[in-house]
């Protein structure tokens, strides 16, 4: 696995794609995850409009296919900060696919 410090990503077009609680593309993990925290749809895309080019920590490759780029954000919000993971999504016809969103293990 490959890791480097500058986004692969546009955050701006994801939060673009994540404007709107009724189409969102998430892994079940991750949609499992929001929720378990106590975040409804509505709140997981208040948070992602949050999300600024200060928050992000790494890009790193898939544990499966070294060509493909994941982007993680530690986004501040009111339960905490997050960890929210995304990459692009070549098999629907979404733009993006959201990985990853839990709360940040301290570290």
């Amino acid at each position: 696995m490959s890791e480097k410090r500058k986004p692969t990503h546009c955050l701006d077009s994801f939060k673009e794609e994540f404007s709107d609680e009724n189409n969102l593309n998430f892994t079940r993990t991750a949609l499992l995850s929001a929720f378990e925290l106590g975040f409804s749809r509505f709140e997981i895309v208040e948070v992602i409009q949050t999300m600024e080019k200060e928050h992000f920590y790494k890009s790193m490759t898939s544990h499966a296919n070294h060509k493909i780029w994941q982007d993680v954000y530690h986004v501040p919000s009111e339960q905490g900060v997050l960890y929210i993971k995304f990459t692009s999504d070549t098999v629907t016809d979404f733009s993006f696919l959201m990985l990853s969103f839990k709360e940040k293990e301290n570290g």
